[in-house]
């Protein structure tokens, strides 16, 4: 007896969203050497920052590698500096962005100036699950084969932030996020590529040589 052909439609269907999580669940536990961790790296190939106007003020990649350990966010590109709007020229500086959070603080450094911060926060507890959803509640996308958890919030109408997160190692990491004013982007990023792999451990280190102050 052959099948409906609505039903064998919705089987299929079912089939191909489950793909993704499925992937993403039973990837095996990885064996790294005595000197790297495991972990998971997301890479978003574009992002882009935009002021009051359609020239971009920050343009992109960005990179974050998550571990039990830390969390390490890097942002390479150009920035448009408030000297050069002035002039009216369109030049980008080349810039770093670097962020390491731990258990217990984050450590945001910008080349840019040499700017270098630390910010304590309460300590959080060691989390050795590379991925979950941050709720079983709520609406759920896929990006770059990964289910996140997604909201959207609008501010009196001024401002809409769409945004879709997920658990990494007991990180909160965004995959895709987009704000909106007055009917442009003044920010969007996406990430293209989610694999998890063994990093090495001076990877996601706080660097020593950085001129930290602390901040509230």
């Amino acid at each position: 007896m052959q099948m409906n052909p609505v039903i064998k439609r919705l089987l299929c269907l079912v089939f191909l969203f489950s793909i993704p999580f499925v992937h993403a669940q039973n990837q095996g536990a990885l064996t790294c050497s005595s000197d790297e961790v495991p972990a998971v790296v997301i890479t978003y190939e574009h992002f882009v920052t935009r002021l009051i106007d359609e020239q971009p003020d920050r343009k992109g990649r960005q990179v974050v590698i998550a571990t039990a350990d830390a969390s390490y966010f890097e942002e390479t590109g150009g920035m448009l500096t408030m000297q050069a709007r002035q002039r009216g020229e369109i030049t980008y500086t080349p810039y770093r962005k670097q962020r390491w959070e731990t258990s217990d603080a984050e450590y945001t450094y910008l080349s840019v100036g040499n700017i270098a911060r630390v910010r304590m926060h309460p300590v959080t507890e060691k989390n050795l699950t590379p991925y979950k959803l941050l709720s079983d509640k709520g609406p759920v996308r896929t990006i770059a084969d990964y289910q996140c958890n997604w909201s959207e919030e609008d501010m009196a109408g001024v401002l809409t932030t769409q945004r879709c997160e997920a658990v990494f190692y007991g990180w909160t990491i965004p995959l895709y996020t987009r704000k909106i004013a007055q009917g442009r982007d003044i920010l969007f990023s996406e990430a293209t590529d989610i694999s998890q792999r063994c990093v090495k451990k001076e990877s996601v280190y706080v660097p020593e040589d950085k001129p930290w102050k602390f901040s509230e």
